[in-house]
């Protein structure tokens, strides 16, 4: 059994595609070619062409020719003349009837002349109302007597007084300024600075008996070694003001009195240094004006 199974499937190996171009031939013999189909559709389309009815011929519709207008006849026109003139006529005697009918107006120079007179009294009146009033708002005033002479010397003299007075304060404050040159010619705050830090170190402070009470920086607050913690308001936390500049009078108080354990310069008469977070103002005890300024004194 599968010796003949074996066998046919070798015959339909063979045979089969020794079959195939035979058919193909067969089919190419029986089956019309492509040019065979292109000239039957074409008789097709000829015998159709000669079937149908040709087209009607197009009629030509003539161009429009312009109206021509008849001319009028000389007395027609004659006419048409008259009756424009006579309109015309009627038109100007109409004017004429209403320019009569208005009345005349006056004259020019009367009603400019009228209004200048209405004006200057009016003026007048205005004047004389004025001079009224003065002189009753002088009616109804206190009668005072007569400054004497005693007063007038007193004013004289409190005057020069006021004006010593002045001269003085100027001079004051111009000698001032030459002490406050001074002294910033005789002390440094940067030299200050350096020469403090290189001589006792950045943490000199830590161990000073002045910062015992201090744990840390508080918002709020300021630190002043011998005081300890004080409230700062909003508006001055965390600002720093310079030399020319005013200090608040909240922290005058905060007096560093042992300026020479610090080695600072001698402060001019009616200066004091002040302590202002880690920051040391010399400033004017009348004003609070900052002389000179030494930032960062110690570094938290």
């Amino acid at each position: 059994m599968k010796r003949s199974l074996m066998v046919a499937a070798a015959v339909a190996a063979f045979v089969v595609p020794a079959a195939s171009p035979l058919a193909v031939l067969a089919q190419e013999q029986t089956a019309p070619s492509r040019e065979d189909i292109r000239e039957q559709r074409r008789e097709a389309r000829a015998e159709r062409r000669s079937e149908a009815p040709s087209p009607p011929a197009r009629r030509e519709t003539p161009a429009p020719q312009p109206r021509v207008e008849r001319p009028a006849p000389p007395e027609v026109r004659q006419e048409r003349r008259e009756d424009r003139q006579e309109r015309r006529q009627d038109r100007r005697e109409d004017r004429q009837e209403r320019r009569a009918e208005r009345p005349t107006p006056p004259v020019r120079p009367e009603i400019r002349q009228e209004r200048r007179e209405d004006r200057q009294e009016r003026r007048e009146e205005r004047r004389d109302d004025r001079q009224d009033r003065r002189q009753e708002r002088r009616e109804d005033r206190p009668n005072r007597p007569d400054i004497p002479q005693e007063h007038r010397q007193e004013r004289r003299d409190d005057r020069q007084e006021r004006r010593q007075d002045r001269r003085e304060d100027r001079q004051e404050r111009r000698e001032d300024r030459r002490e406050y040159r001074e002294f910033r010619q005789r002390f440094n705050a940067d030299n200050w600075r350096r020469d403090w830090t290189r001589r006792h170190g950045r943490d000199w402070w830590r161990h000073d008996r002045r910062w015992r009470g201090y744990n840390g920086v508080r918002i709020g607050f300021y630190f002043a070694p011998g005081y300890g913690y004080y409230n700062v308001p909003r508006n001055y936390w965390n600002q720093t003001w310079r030399v020319g500049d005013y200090l608040p009078s909240i922290f005058w108080r905060y007096r560093l009195n042992d300026w020479r354990t610090y080695g600072l310069g001698y402060p001019p008469e009616g200066t004091r240094w002040v302590l202002v977070d880690n920051h040391i103002y010399l400033i004017d005890e009348y004003d609070g004006y900052i002389i000179d300024v030494i930032y960062d004194a110690w570094s938290w």
